[in-house]
This record gives structure tokens, sequence and C-alpha cells, in this order.
């Protein structure tokens, strides 16, 4: 009689569970759900870019020598052609006080209508062999113990070609001086004028080779600008090709982005970007594609990875205190556009047996349908076919959600 009731009690339970299931599956699981919409969507690629000065120039020392002044430092405003720096420059200076002295001899001599004594010329271009001579002996000697300086690690390398320089120098002074007497023993006072006349081509030629170098021993600014980096001291040796400065125009701004080779396939001189600086303000910015680099470069990520990589260069439209030399922003270049089409959020999209999906709600039931995807953005993903306007869809099924299960209306849906 016990086990009677028992088995009664049991089926009773079974009966009132079956029913709570039955009346819970006509009441719908409550799903938050959503609707097609019609909307604008845009497809981008997204990286981080670096500002920088528009017109930005390295300064590079030209000549050679101890440096003696800067007269500039970092953040300083400065006009093109002024003076960065000077470096020591007096021996140039006396050579250009030589020479000038010698072309005014010869301008003397070149200028007489006659040449009264021509004995005394020959003794004078004899004089001046001899001092020729001297001058190179000298010079042989300075570049012999500046070379044996050198290969003893004592003597830089600049040191001894500049004495390798005036070796040469002095030695084709010397060849010239011989070559004009030869010329004035040999020939009439006429023939004279000729020789000198070339020598003052010569002499002046040389006075512009020394003015030269000592226009190098200063360092002017190529630009209108901002000193951005001084890469130099006072008292230090300043070596030709060195960099010494950076000086930006940094009212004309632009942003550098290294893009993925894969992505910048889609990229077009133009395409609009949106740049956020990275503040607590988060301000957007607009701007555009206004150079896209020929060639990718192999670039290291932070995490080790070698990726190849493309220089994209931007151009705000507007000029900005938060944006400066140096500082990186986030850059979204919209590569496609499109307005007046359908949406969905992403959340609602997934893919059932290798093709996309998207569960909407017909008479308060889920039924799996096949979509077809356009672009996408952050949140909304473009439906090409498969789904109109207006039509109720899933907003974020899971997988608990089967075809043909009784949807309840979330009250909180659009």
């Amino acid at each position: 009689m016990k086990k009677k009731k028992l088995w009664v009690l049991v089926i009773g339970a079974i009966l009132i569970s079956s029913l709570v299931l039955l009346a819970f599956s006509r009441q719908g699981a409550e799903i938050a759900v959503t609707s097609a919409k019609i909307g604008d969507i845009k497809k981008y690629v997204e990286d981080i870019g670096t500002v920088k000065c528009k017109d930005q120039k390295m300064v590079s020392i030209e000549g050679s020598g101890l440096i003696q002044s800067i007269s500039v430092d970092i953040g300083q405003q400065v006009k093109k052609g002024d003076i960065l720096l000077t470096m020591e420059s007096k021996q140039l200076e006396i050579q250009l006080r030589d020479i000038e002295e010698k072309i005014r001899e010869t301008q003397a001599s070149f200028e007489g209508s006659e040449i009264k004594n021509y004995a005394s010329n020959v003794e004078k271009a004899r004089i001046e062999v001899n001092q020729a001579k001297e001058a190179y002996e000298l010079a042989l000697d300075d570049y012999n113990k500046i070379k044996a300086l050198a290969e003893a690690g004592a003597a830089s390398v600049d040191m001894l070609k500049k004495t390798e320089s005036a070796l040469k120098g002095a030695e084709s002074l010397m060849k010239t001086a011989e070559i004009s007497l030869q010329q004035i023993e040999a020939n009439t006072p006429d023939s004279v004028k000729t020789v000198y006349k070339a020598q003052l081509e010569q002499l002046v030629l040389a006075k512009e080779g020394i003015m030269h170098s000592l226009k190098k021993q200063e360092l002017v600014s190529p630009i209108d600008g901002v000193i951005m980096e001084k890469k130099v001291e006072v008292n230090t040796i300043g070596v030709t090709g060195t960099v010494a400065f950076v000086v930006g125009d940094v009212e004309e701004l632009e942003i550098e982005a290294n893009i993925l080779a894969d992505e910048v396939a889609d990229i077009k001189l133009g395409n609009q970007v949106e740049i956020t600086e990275r503040s607590e303000k988060k301000q957007i910015f607009e701007g555009k594609i206004i150079k896209i680099a020929p060639g990718a470069v192999t670039v290291t990520s932070s995490l080790g990875v070698n990726q190849k990589r493309v220089a994209v260069t931007i151009e705000p439209m507007s000029q900005s205190e938060l944006l400066r030399p140096g500082y990186e922003v986030d850059v979204k270049i919209i590569t496609e556009r499109k307005n007046g089409v359908v949406t969905v959020p992403q959340s609602s999209v997934f893919e059932y047996k290798g093709k996309d999906s998207i569960f909407v709600v017909v008479d308060g039931k889920a039924i799996l349908k096949e979509i077809k995807k356009g672009i996408k953005d952050e949140e909304s993903v473009e439906i090409l076919e498969g789904l109109k306007e207006g039509e109720l869809i899933l907003e974020e099924p899971d997988i608990n959600v089967k075809e043909g299960m009784r949807i309840k209306l979330d009250k909180s849906a659009d």
C-alpha cells in the first residue's frame, strides 16, 4: 500500500514538472532583440601614428674642428640663415690673408703696361720659388709627424687629412712658382704678362676655396623653425657629416603611421582619417592621406616580431596644442564608406556550417537565416542579402538558442 502511494507521488511530481516546463516553453525564453536598421557604416584601418613637423631638417656639420660656440638651445625659435654654431677657423683665416697678399702683388705686376726691369722680375720669381720650396718642406715635415701620430693612435684621421691637404696645396704652389720662373726666364716680357694672368686666376680660385671652407666652419639654420634636437656641445670636435641639430616648423604638422603591408592595399591618397589624441580629452581631429611610401620595410614590434610595414603620411585638417611633434595618436583610416544600408550589431551575426547566419524572430520563434555580409565597423555590420529593414533579430544569441525556440521579447529591446 505504501509503495502504491509512493508511485502516485512520483508520477504526480513528474506531471507537475512537465506542466511547468510546457508553460515555460510556451512563454518563451527572454532574450534581447533588436531590428535591422538603415544606417551609415564605414570600413577603416586602425593604427598608431606619430606627430612630426612637415618641414623638418637635420642640420649636419660641413667643416671640421673644435666647436667654439653654440648660439641656440632646444625649443628656441630660429630664422633661416641664423648661426647655430661656430668652429675654430684661425688657420684658414691666416691662409686667406696670405693669398690675398699674393693676389695684390700679382695684380700690381699684371696691371703695369710695361715690365721695365725684366731681370728683377726673374729674381723675384726665383725668390718665390725658394719660399714655395720652404713652405712645401715645412708642410711635408708636418704631414710626416701627424702621420706617425695617427698610426700610433695619437692623432685623428681628420687631422691627418688636413695636413695632407695642406701638403698638396704647398706642393701645388711650389710647382706653380717653378713653372712661372721657367716661363719668365724663357719668354719675352709680353709672355710674362700672360703668366701673371694665369697666376692671378689660380690665386683667385684658391681664395674662393678658402672662403668656402671658412663658411663651412659656421653652421646656419636652413629654415624658419624651432630647435627640436641638439646633438653637439661646446669644446668638442665637430666632424664632417655629424648631425648637430634638428630644426622643425612646428606650425605645420603631419602624422606618420606605419601600416601593416597586408592592410595598406585598401588605403588610397585622399582617404579621410580620424585622429584621436591621447590626453584625457580624447579629442578627435579630421585628416587625410597625403603620401604612401612606395615600399614596405621590416619593423620589429614590442613583442620582438618582425613585420612588414608601409609608412603612410597624414595631414591634419586643423592644428592644435594637443598635437605636438613626437606625440603619439590613434588613427582610423577610412577606406570605404556606405550610406543608407541595412545594418545589424556585429554580436548578432555568427557562423553556422561555414556560412554567415543570424536568428530572426518570426511569430515569436527563433528562425535561423543565412545572410551575406558587407563591410563592418566597431559595432555594426552591413547586410547585403538575407535581411530587410525592420526585421526582428536576436541581438546576441548564445549556444543555448535553438531554431524554433520561443522567444519572449525583452522589454528593453528597441
